[in-house]
């Protein structure tokens, strides 16, 4: 097993999770050649990849990044600092915040917690917020659900799984120098939070992750808006089986905002798509009747032979793999249940249960199933971690 500072993870135990921080990219999917940098809270102190310290900030104080040839330009003021080949951002103080802000119009600024690592890739700025587990966790939440709900309870299992997905994925990005990234391809990571009852859930059930009950480790705690009444088994959506990621009926998500969903196309449109995206032999009889009439009163795995349903869905921008199709007139109507590919926990059901008085731990027991809630401390043994 890995050491756990080959993760760029620093524990000390004593002061458990607090003291757990994570690296994660942020603006990953955006080329940046100039940022600003600005102390919104605590203090800030610049160093070089040697250690030399830079600069400090102050509250409001601000330095400029520029990606050169040679390193990274720092500018404060009208002062040019100089160029370096790494720059650490590290705060000084219990609680520490800074705002990054691209000098790009389409592009936002944001407000994290924590320190900031940047260097210099491809010839542009790559940012590394260094933060901690439970700072980091407060902000997906915000990202991944604000607005779907404001239940303190709901938050507590937002947190506990996306906390779960940052543990079993701490290795994603590894090779490129970090953990995890700020899209979707890890988890939505668009800011600190700054939303009281997100942090309450976050913090009342700090620590606490799912591990599968055969292996101990950490589960893909997968999650999607809504199942549509049926969630899916793994391998129907990534080939892959999973022992605790299976089909479920969800009466919980029926009745909700994203449980049902309608697309319209005429006969030709829908018929030419089918030919297009996949192939499909239009005109044969058999198959025009069944692509004209198909029925999914639970969830099936292919549209024909040929056609998985995950498939589909992407190559056509379909809300779910959940649907049936009738013809009416000159037109197709694609009657949907659902929003997302469909395993693991449904947000929408979630928010359910907990409404009809359900607790967080029936919640996650009933969409992932032979699993256990524990704490982050006991996937530990010595300086070596489980996962």
């Amino acid at each position: 097993m890995k050491k756990l500072f080959s993760l760029f993870l620093f524990f000390t135990f004593a002061t458990a999770l607090s003291a757990m921080d994570i690296l994660v990219r942020v603006y990953a999917d955006q080329t940046i050649r100039k940022s600003e940098l600005t102390c919104v809270l605590g203090q800030y102190r610049l160093t070089d990849e040697t250690g030399k310290e830079i600069t400090s900030l102050s509250k409001d104080e601000t330095v400029t990044f520029h990606a050169e040839t040679k390193g990274i330009k720092v500018v404060k003021g009208k002062e040019n600092l100089g160029v370096f080949q790494k720059v650490t951002a590290m705060g000084d103080g219990l609680k520490t915040m800074f705002r990054l802000a691209p000098d790009y119009r389409n592009i936002r600024a944001r407000i994290y917690d924590d320190h900031l690592q940047i260097s210099l890739v491809d010839n542009a700025l790559q940012f590394i917020n260094v933060v901690d587990l439970e700072h980091y966790v407060a902000g997906v939440i915000q990202s991944e659900v604000l607005g779907s709900s404001d239940d303190v309870e709901f938050f507590k299992i937002q947190a506990i799984i996306s906390r779960t997905y940052a543990m079993t994925n701490i290795r994603k990005h590894l090779r490129e120098g970090y953990n995890l990234c700020d899209g979707v391809h890890c988890q939505a990571y668009y800011s600190r939070n700054n939303t009281a009852r997100i942090l309450q859930g976050a913090m009342e059930s700090s620590g606490l992750v799912l591990v599968d009950n055969q292996t101990g480790r950490t589960i893909l705690a997968s999650f999607h808006a809504n199942s549509g009444g049926q969630t899916m088994n793994s391998e129907d959506v990534w080939v892959t089986p999973v022992p605790y990621l299976r089909s479920v009926i969800d009466t919980f998500s029926l009745e909700m905002p994203g449980s049902a969903w309608q697309k319209e196309y005429t006969t030709k449109e829908w018929l030419n798509l089918l030919q297009r995206h996949f192939k499909y032999e239009i005109n044969d009889e058999t198959k025009r009747a069944n692509a004209l009439n198909f029925e999914q009163s639970q969830r099936k795995t292919h549209f024909d032979e040929n056609i998985r349903l995950p498939e589909m869905r992407r190559a056509l921008d379909l809300r779910s793999t959940f649907f049936s199709v009738r013809q009416e007139g000159d037109k197709v109507i694609l009657d949907g249940k659902g929003y997302g590919h469909g395993v693991g926990l449904s947000q929408e059901g979630a928010i359910r249960m907990i409404r009809e008085g359900f607790s967080v731990e029936d919640v996650l027991m009933f969409y992932y199933q032979n699993v256990a809630l524990v704490r982050i401390e006991d996937l530990f043994v010595g300086e070596e971690q489980q996962f």
